[in-house]
């Protein structure tokens, strides 16, 4: 009997000692090589070679506690950014009071929005997005535009401006628009010069350009040309417009610009009907 006891014991303390260094080292379930403390292949599917698709579809916990779903890298407490771009949270509704869910809470309310507890009360997220950029100027002074050189225009009057800073979002001095938020912004530039004679080859040049010369198109031209007349002098205003849309970062700029060949000098129009810009962030 005494030999029996003694051999169950050391059964015991040997599935003891499997048990121990099984635990202490890396659990997978449906998967023979986790790479994380905890990891579960819900689909099966990680071979030996799994990639971001197949690990997509994991679960693991790693050493700091960071829960990762479809990431095997979690670098947050909870993190769902998979490359399958199915990380959404679904939240549910509560009953609970503000200060029984703790501050931080969030939860949906069935009228269609999301509160946050603060601890005390339960809180409306804003429903309304930022208010998107538009710019309207026009310019009414006289500007002078040396001939074959690039004048940028300057001292606008803006008639609308809802950008999100003090001083809104276009310096009209310096006639610079600075974006408020990555996106795509549509500009339009409408520029004219005094009347005056208008020699045989010659052209005027307007253009729009920013200072994002990555994925997006850094410069928009259009240039009207006078190649010949029949009279021997001809005496008109002239004029030219520019159309384009940036894909801009926040901070990046938008100027406005002339260039012509027509003469020394012609100075802007004094109308603001003929000298305007708008923006309009799509």
């Amino acid at each position: 009997m005494k030999n029996k006891i003694n051999i169950i014991c050391q059964v015991f303390a040997c599935i003891l000692f499997f048990y121990s260094s099984k635990t202490a080292a890396q659990v997978g379930f449906f998967t023979s090589s986790p790479s994380q403390p905890l990891q579960i292949d819900a689909a099966k599917d990680n071979g030996t070679t799994p990639d971001a698709a197949k690990i997509s579809n994991d679960v693991v916990v790693d050493a700091n506690g960071n829960l990762g779903i479809g990431v095997l890298n979690p670098i947050t407490k909870v993190d769902l950014r998979s490359t399958d771009n199915k990380g959404l949270i679904g939240l549910g509704t509560g009953t609970q009071t503000p200060a029984e869910a703790g501050a931080g809470a969030i939860r949906y309310n069935t009228g269609g929005f999301l509160e946050y507890s603060d601890g005390e009360q339960w809180i409306a997220l804003p429903l309304a997005p930022p208010t998107k950029a538009l710019v309207n100027a026009n310019k009414s002074s006289a500007q002078s535009i040396g001939g074959n050189s690039t004048t940028y225009i300057s001292g606008w009057s803006e008639t609308v401006d809802l950008g999100t800073t003090p001083n809104g979002d276009f310096d009209p001095s310096t006639g610079t628009f600075t974006a408020p938020r990555d996106g795509f912004y549509l500009v339009s530039f409408n520029i004219t010069l005094a009347s005056g004679n208008i020699p045989k080859n010659t052209y005027i040049e307007t253009a729009i350009e920013s200072n994002r010369n990555v994925e997006n198109i850094q410069i928009f031209k259009t240039v009207n040309s006078y190649p010949a007349f029949q009279a021997g002098a001809v005496s008109n205003y002239i004029s030219g417009n520019c159309n384009a849309i940036f894909n801009l970062k926040t901070g990046n700029t938008i100027k406005f610009s002339v260039k012509h060949n027509i003469s020394s000098g012609r100075n802007t129009l004094n109308d603001g009907k003929l000298n305007n810009l708008s923006i309009s962030e799509l």
